[in-house]
C-alpha cells in the first residue's frame, strides 16, 4: 500500500504494456467500453473482451474490436478462454451492480460477483497473470462518516458490498501467495454516454432521463437529501487506464470531488432534457438499507494517477449525457429479476410499477 507520506510509487512504461495480452470483462457495459475504446485509440495491440450482455449493450462494443460471449459464472467455459489466450493483464469489470437490489436477489449477486471473479482469477493466475486491475465499489465502506478514504475498514451493508469486500480480500491474498500484482479501483457514481438507462434498479441519472422520455414522473426514494459525488466518465477514465502503469499494489478510489444531493441532480436532469422545472417528481420512503451520505476521498488518485475534474464539471457531463440519451429515445424497462420480494421491496422494482398512480 502507499505510504500518504510517501507519495512517491514506481510506474511502468506505457509502451512496454502496449504489447502485453489484456483480458476485459464487462467490455458491453458502460465504463469498460469506454476503456476498450481508450485502449484502442492508444494504440494497445492484443485487447480481448467477454461479456454476458446480461447488462451490456453490442452497440457499445468499439469498431475494431472483439467481444465474445461468455458467462464468467460457468468455469468450464472461463478456463478455457483463459488458457488459450493466456492473459497478462486483467481489466475486471463484468459485475451485477445492483447494490440496492442485492439484498432481494442474493444468489444472483454472489453468481455475478464474487462466483464469476474467482472464476477469472484461478485459471488467470495458473497461465501467467501479471496484473489485476479489479474495479470494487464505493459500497465497501458502508455507513461510515464521508469523505470514505482508501484506509477506513471495510464495513458494507448490503450483499454487493459484501460480495465485493470478498473479491478485494481474495485478491490480496492470492497476490500475497501468488505473486501478481494488484490494483483495486473503488469508483463513484460515475455517469456518461452508453450507460444503460433502461435498468430501472441502478444508474440514477440514467432512469431520471428514460422516464423523462417516457413520459413518467421521476421518483426518488427518500427526501432527496442523499449526497453523492456525481462525475463523468472522461474524467475517471484517463485514471483507469494509467492504472496499467502501476508497480505497486493499490487500493484507490476514482471519482468526484463535489458533493451533489440527488434531488440537486434531479433538477439538472430535468434542464438538461429540456423540460421546464417543474416537471412532476414523486417522493416515497427511504430504501432499506441506503447509504445517505456516500462520497470518498480524491488526493490519492490525484497523487497516483493524475485526477482532475473543472468545476461543475458534472453538469457538463450530465448535459453530454442527455443529448446522447435522447438519440436512444425512451426505452423498456429491463424484466425484473428478483428472487425474494417482500413490503420492503421498493415500489419502482415491482413488476407491476406504475409511476403515474403514485
Amino acid at each position: 500500500m502507499l505510504n500518504k507520506d510517501d507519495m512517491t510509487v514506481t510506474h511502468i512504461s506505457s509502451d512496454d504494456i502496449k504489447y502485453k495480452r489484456i483480458l476485459l470483462t464487462g467490455m458491453a457495459g458502460f465504463m469498460c467500453s469506454h476503456i476498450a475504446e481508450y485502449l484502442r485509440n492508444q494504440g494497445f495491440r492484443f485487447v480481448l473482451g467477454v461479456d454476458d450482455f446480461s447488462g451490456g449493450f453490442k452497440r457499445n462494443i468499439p469498431d475494431g474490436m472483439y467481444c465474445k460471449k461468455l458467462d464468467l459464472a460457468n468455469y468450464v467455459d472461463t478456463e478455457a478462454l483463459i488458457s488459450e489466450y493466456k492473459p497478462q493483464i486483467i481489466f475486471h469489470l463484468a459485475a451485477a451492480a445492483h447494490e440496492g437490489a442485492s439484498g432481494f436477489s442474493p444468489r444472483h449477486i454472489l453468481r455475478t460477483n464474487y462466483q464469476a471473479y474467482i472464476n477469472v482469477l484461478t485459471p488467470a493466475i495458473k497461465h501467467g497473470l501479471e496484473h489485476m486491475i479489479m474495479f470494487s465499489s464505493m459500497a465497501v465502506y458502508g455507513k461510515q462518516v464521508p469523505p470514505f478514504d482508501e484506509v477506513y475498514p471495510r464495513c458494507p451493508v448490503d450483499i454487493y458490498g459484501q460480495n465485493k469486500r470478498s473479491m478485494e480480500e481474495a485478491t490480496e491474498v492470492l497476490s500475497e501467495l501468488h505473486g501478481f500484482k494488484y490494483t483495486i479501483v473503488r469508483p463513484h457514481n460515475v455517469t456518461g454516454c452508453k450507460q444503460a438507462i433502461c435498468d430501472s434498479k441502478r444508474n440514477v441519472v440514467g432512469i431520471f432521463m428514460n422516464r423523462i422520455m417516457r413520459g413518467e414522473p421521476l421518483v426518488i426514494y427518500g427526501d432527496g437529501s442523499q449526497c453523492r459525488s456525481f462525475s463523468g466518465i472522461e474524467y475517471s477514465l484517463p485514471c483507469y487506464v494509467k492504472c496499467l502503469e502501476l508497480n505497486t499494489n493499490e487500493i484507490v478510489n476514482i471519482g468526484g470531488t463535489q458533493e451533489i444531493t440527488i434531488l440537486d441532480m434531479a433538477q439538472e436532469v430535468i434542464e438538461a432534457m429540456g423540460e421546464k422545472s417543474s416537471y412532476p417528481i414523486k417522493f416515497l420512503p427511504d430504501r432499506p438499507l441506503e447509504v445517505k451520505y456516500a462520497w470518498s476521498t480524491y488526493k490519492k488518485s490525484q497523487d497516483l494517477l493524475g485526477y482532475s475534474e473543472p468545476v461543475d464539471g458534472w453538469k457538463a457531463s450530465v448535459w453530454k449525457m442527455a443529448a446522447w440519451a435522447k438519440t436512444l429515445g425512451p426505452q423498456d424497462w429491463m424484466p425484473t429479476r428478483l428472487e425474494l420480494i417482500n413490503e420492503k421491496t421498493p415500489k419502482s422494482w415491482l413488476p407491476d410499477f406504475d409511476p403515474h398512480k403514485l
